[in-house]
């Protein structure tokens, strides 16, 4: 398995992760939980994470000459994906609340749809 298979697998798992978890919020938000769950906070942790990791494979990529072709409104989506929780949580002054869990579940299929866009832009689609 090569570099970009890597990233498109990181890619791929990116808007998954963050689609289940936009689905997990709403179902916790419907459900009427009044705050968000500690196991909710650890998974939004991750999110940026895995952005991050996605972000160190595709420097890898443009040092190895790789990233040339790629459009550059395709790092900008990439820059969300990392930022959107972070960002988020600083807006929301750590609340959590069941306001802040509709605001995060929602984030998160956005940032899924960021993903998404990213995925389309990166591989000339």
């Amino acid at each position: 398995m090569n570099i970009l298979q890597i990233h498109i697998s990181i890619a791929n798992s990116v808007v998954l992760f963050n689609t289940l978890l936009g689905l997990w919020g709403f179902i916790d938000f419907f459900r009427g939980k009044k705050t968000i769950s500690g196991n909710y906070w650890g998974a939004l942790a991750l999110s940026p994470v895995v952005g991050l990791i996605q972000l160190t494979l595709g420097l890898i990529m443009i040092s190895m000459g790789l990233g040339v072709a790629v459009r550059f409104v395709h790092y900008l989506y990439g820059a969300l994906v990392i930022i959107a929780v972070p960002a988020t949580f600083a807006f929301t002054h750590g609340r959590d609340d069941r306001g802040a869990l509709l605001i995060y579940a929602a984030l998160c299929l956005l940032t899924a749809a960021f993903g998404l866009r990213g995925v389309t832009t990166g591989y000339g689609f």
